[in-house]
């Protein structure tokens, strides 16, 4: 059986009811902390993919943002966020994003991220280049730092979210236009694809990346931790770049 056609199947379908949610008048959710919230959308979600897996793959292990780790001991994870940007889905604010990711054997080698309301699915296979829909994407060319678009996240932790915001008031004179989107796994897109040229965030959560980490990487992009070590689960903190510019980025960031 494909993994790749079953996660495609599952991202969609979980798609369709996001689309139908956000269509909603009144959009449900209570409050992890006093920054952060779940939606019945994060639920909804997550149940249709997890469903979806343990149908097709009953002994593969899974992480979730929301139901955590089963760990079955085998070759395979799939990493799952099942709304990326859940504050804009609630606001009615369209950039919002489904990521799923394969591991086998602790390497990545499917990442999937799909915008319903657009119907944009990013995709990448390792070793096969990263596609927008059927369309072969890359990171752009900019070489120069001054002329990039930079982007970063708020964080619900609030420590986290000072320091990326003392960090981005010493570098935002040092490039051409700054991008807070509100979805990480988005903003990965959106470098894999060429539009925006660089990211860092001072907190990092696997779920949100992992399929973003492979999509930039296979569309010719660098991803790092802050001192320029190879990005793991691990890694506390996160910068993306179209590698062009990538020490240039992390020297900022120092």
């Amino acid at each position: 059986m494909n993994i790749k056609n079953i996660a495609i199947e599952a991202i969609k379908e979980s798609g369709d009811v996001l689309k139908q949610l956000f269509g909603g008048s009144i959009k449900k959710y209570e409050m992890k902390n006093k920054l952060d919230i779940l939606a019945e959308a994060d639920l909804k979600s997550e149940r249709i993919i997890i469903d979806c897996i343990k149908k097709n793959f009953p002994n593969h292990s899974i992480l979730s943002e929301e139901k955590g780790e089963e760990n079955n001991s085998s070759e395979f994870r799939w990493i799952i966020d099942p709304v990326d940007g859940t504050i804009n889905f609630s606001r009615g604010i369209e950039e919002f994003c489904i990521s799923i990711a394969v591991e086998q054997n602790k390497q990545l080698i499917l990442g999937l991220i799909y915008n319903p309301l657009s119907d944009k699915l990013y995709s990448a296979e390792k070793g096969k280049g990263a596609y927008l829909n059927d369309k072969k994407i890359n990171v752009s060319l900019e070489k120069q730092v001054i002329n990039t678009i930079l982007a970063t996240d708020n964080s619900s932790n609030v420590e986290a979210r000072i320091k990326n915001y003392e960090i981005l008031s010493k570098i935002c004179a040092q490039v051409r236009h700054i991008r807070i989107l509100g979805s990480g796994a988005l903003h990965l897109a959106r470098i894999a694809s060429g539009e925006i040229d660089a990211y860092y965030k001072t907190k990092f959560n696997y779920w949100d990346y992992g399929a973003g980490v492979l999509l930039v990487k296979e569309a010719g992009g660098e991803i790092t931790d802050f001192s320029g070590n190879p990005i793991s689960e691990s890694s506390k903190n996160i910068v993306v770049s179209n590698k062009i510019i990538h020490d240039q980025i992390l020297t900022l960031l120092k």
